[in-house]
Formats: C-alpha cells, sequence, structure tokens
C-alpha cells in the first residue's frame, strides 16, 4: 500500500467518525482508526511507544471532533467550509522572500540553510490562534507560518507529497501549555467536549496543573495592533543537522509600522496589513537558537523557555514582505486551502519531541478531513501564482516606478547668472514617484 492509498483510507476512517454518525457508531469506529494508525506507524518507520501510540489517536479523533464542531459554529457567520482545528481565522497569506545570511555559520549550513545568499519565494500565512473565526480585537494568540517553495533535498516525510517546501510554524507565544503528547491528548478530550477548562482544573476529581494554566493564560492573552510587530517563536524543537534548536522571526532593527486604520472592527488586522503593504515592504530576521545541553532545555516539555541568557538566538536569514495585494477572493480561497505542517521539510531537518511526532499524524489526517469536507484538492505551491488569477513575474506585488520624464529639482537658494527663469518641479521627497499595481507594470 503506497502513502496517497493510505491516507484515503485513513481518511474516509475519520470522515466517517465525524459526518453526522451516533456516539455508539463512533465508538465502534476508534478501532478501525487505531489500526489504520499502526499501519502508518509501521510504514513510516516511526519509533514511537505503545503509550505515545494511545495518545496520538486519542488527539487525533479529538482534532477532528473539534474540526466538526468549529465547523458548525464558524458557518453560521462564515460560511459552510471546514477550516483548521486551531488557527482557523487567516489575517492574511502574503508573498514572501526567505534569503539565507552570507555569513551564516558553518554548524547551521543544512536543509535550506545549505548555501548562504540562496533566496526563496514564500507564502507566509498570518492567523488568529483560537478554532473559532472572532474580532481581531479579542485576545488570542497569533501565528507566523512560512512555506517555503523550492527546497531542494529529500522530503522528511514522504506521505505529504514531493513539493519541495519547507514550512516554519510559529505563534507569538515562548511556551505551550502542553508538556507533551500525553497532556496534549488529554486537553484535546476536553476540548472536543467544548470544555477549556476542565483539564486545567477541577475541584472533583481534584486536578490543578498550575504551570500549564499560566502557560495557557500568556498565550491567549494577547492583542496587537499589526502582524508585522510581532516576535514568533517555535516553541517546540528541531533537529538542523547535528544542532538541536528552537527558531524564531523578529522585526527587523528599525522596523516602524505606523497604525493607520480603526482599530474597532473586526478585521483590523487585515485592513492594517493591506494599508501598510499598499506602499511601503516589512522585515523579519529569521534566528535559531542552538540548545545549551548545560541549561535547563529539556526537549520533551514544551512549558519550558529555553533561557536566552544561556543560549542567545543567531540571526541566520532574512525574510522581506514587498509591497502587494492580498485582499481577492481567489487568493483568500488559496490561503484557507494552504496546508502547514512542521514535517514539511527536506535533508538534515527534524522535528523533535513527542507533540512534533503526533503533529506528522494529527496534522495531516485533520487536513485531509478538511480538505474533503470541502471538496477541494490539497497541493503544494510552487510559485507566487494563485489559481484563478493571471500569473506574471511580479503576481501581486505593488512596483514602484519613476515618473517620465523625471522631473527638474533644483536647490531652492539656487541663483542664475544671467537673467533665466529657473523654476523647481519637486515639492519635497517622493514627488517623482509613483505606485502601480502589478497589472499597469
Amino acid at each position: 500500500m503506497n502513502y496517497k492509498t493510505f491516507w484515503r483510507i485513513t481518511c474516509a476512517l475519520t470522515c466517517s467518525l465525524y459526518c453526522g454518525i451516533s456516539s455508539a457508531q463512533h465508538s465502534k469506529s476508534e478501532p478501525d482508526a487505531l489500526r489504520a494508525l499502526d499501519i502508518s506507524i509501521q510504514q513510516l518507520g516511526m519509533d514511537i511507544s505503545g503509550e505515545e501510540r494511545t495518545a496520538i489517536a486519542s488527539a487525533m479523533l479529538a482534532g477532528l471532533e473539534i474540526s466538526r464542531i468549529a465547523q458548525q459554529q464558524n458557518s453560521l457567520h462564515y460560511g459552510n467550509q471546514f477550516r483548521r482545528d486551531a488557527h482557523a481565522k487567516a489575517t492574511a497569506c502574503v508573498r514572501a522572500t526567505f534569503e539565507v545570511n552570507g555569513d551564516i555559520p558553518p554548524q547551521f549550513r543544512h536543509s535550506v540553510f545549505a548555501e548562504p545568499g540562496r533566496s526563496y519565494q514564500a507564502w507566509i500565512r498570518f492567523s488568529n490562534g483560537d478554532m473559532l473565526v472572532q474580532a481581531d480585537g479579542k485576545n488570542d494568540a497569533r501565528g507566523m507560518a512560512i512555506k517555503l517553495m523550492g527546497a531542494d533535498g529529500e522530503p522528511i516525510a514522504p506521505e505529504l507529497g514531493d513539493g519541495a517546501t519547507q514550512d516554519f510554524l510559529m505563534a507569538n507565544n515562548q511556551a505551550f501549555f502542553n508538556r507533551n503528547i500525553h497532556d496534549y491528548a488529554e486537553n484535546m478530550q476536553y476540548l472536543a467536549r467544548q470544555d477549556r477548562s476542565g483539564w486545567f482544573f477541577s475541584v472533583w476529581p481534584p486536578r490543578l496543573h498550575l504551570k500549564q494554566m499560566m502557560r495557557a493564560a500568556q498565550t491567549v492573552s494577547s492583542t496587537i495592533d499589526t502582524p508585522l510587530q510581532e516576535r514568533y517563536f517555535s516553541i517546540l524543537p528541531y533537529r538542523l543537522g547535528d544542532t538541536e534548536i528552537k527558531f524564531t522571526s523578529r522585526p527587523c532593527p528599525g522596523a516602524d509600522y505606523p497604525i493607520t486604520v480603526d482599530q474597532t472592527g473586526d478585521n483590523y488586522l487585515t485592513e492594517q496589513l493591506a494599508d501598510t503593504l499598499q506602499t511601503a515592504s516589512a522585515c523579519f530576521e529569521f534566528t535559531v537558537q542552538p540548545r545549551n545541553t548545560h541549561a535547563d532545555t529539556p526537549l520533551d516539555d514544551a512549558t519550558v523557555i529555553w533561557d536566552e541568557k544561556d543560549s542567545p538566538f543567531l540571526p541566520v536569514a532574512r525574510i522581506h514582505i514587498p509591497p502587494q495585494h492580498f485582499t481577492s477572493d481567489a487568493q483568500w480561497a488559496f490561503c484557507e486551502n494552504l496546508s502547514m505542517n512542521p514535517w514539511h521539510g527536506v535533508g538534515a531537518w527534524e522535528p523533535l519531541g513527542s507533540l512534533n511526532r503526533a503533529r506528522r499524524l494529527v496534522y495531516h489526517a485533520v487536513s485531509e478531513f478538511r480538505h474533503t469536507g470541502n471538496n477541494v484538492s490539497q497541493q503544494e505551491p510552487s510559485d507566487w501564482c494563485i489559481p484563478g488569477e493571471p500569473c506574471t513575474p511580479h503576481q501581486g506585488l505593488n512596483i514602484v516606478k519613476p515618473i517620465w520624464p523625471l522631473p527638474r529639482c533644483f536647490d531652492t537658494h539656487l541663483r542664475p547668472a544671467g537673467d533665466e527663469v529657473i523654476s523647481s518641479q519637486c515639492d519635497g521627497y517622493g514627488a517623482n514617484t509613483e505606485v502601480l499595481a502589478e497589472n499597469h507594470y
């Protein structure tokens, strides 16, 4: 059985669980889903204990239930479609370039970082963290997911296809509210029953996960002015070459993005981003944090923050988001259909820890479920072009060009020697340029 056939079977099983069946039918189908999961684990050669396998299966089923519940609630106001079980609302999907630093240290020259100075086209999805689509002003986690295209090397997860992509998933919180897959699976069971606090605190049976509860409060507490001013963290560890790391993206030094839109609207983050990128660009530094094995830096406890004093973050790449339009219907549809998975990667790159191992299976199953429910195909992009829109070399970008002929500009203190009258045609900086949409290029 090849990977595509397996995932069709898995999708059929999971869809049968959540397309209107009763609880009794649901319980009878769980062994089938567990058997399908076992086939996947064996085919993928994953080293997973029996306890971890049971937790992953539980999390997978709960994730699909959460997707079903979210679809019911979101469809009342936002259309009858299946969305992600987390980070359901996209602020935007924008085009970007990702350029590896020319002086990247040798220990990091692996996977997509192997060639100093190399530049990749990328898509970036900014999002709110909740499973429900809600107003941007509500406290929530915020996400930044980057998909590089044209990544050379052997895919680390063949079941995800050979789309030559690498994904970096981040959120604007440094730690997670579950330590590992076992915490996550238990918490997901409560979330599937629409109980957001039951796993953290209970009078009977007595339960208090104090540190996790604090991390959860930190995660969902942020309100932001624009996605461009946030710092985003991988939270979970990875292996790049022989080095265990975490990674972040942070605004470039000196970056400043004035707030120009009314922040009372439900979608003001999208509106602000659109206004900024109308004429200006944005910049992030992509940095990695090598693990210091002599400090408190566990690989399978996501509630622990690796202290930057013990191991600072080092810049290895720069992200450039050029001026552009991103609000067309076709681009929003593309954004909804885009799939992000930490196991989209190539070469000497490996997500570490039980939560990352679970994400390989859970994210893919939920993505298949979402695409099947929406009756759309799942494809990895290879460039900046979007299905349903004309494809040009500068797809969607706003190009700044000089007006010809250029105006004559003179210093105001200029005094001609004779009777000639000289007038300056420039009132200030920027008077000789205009912004042209790409289709006027």
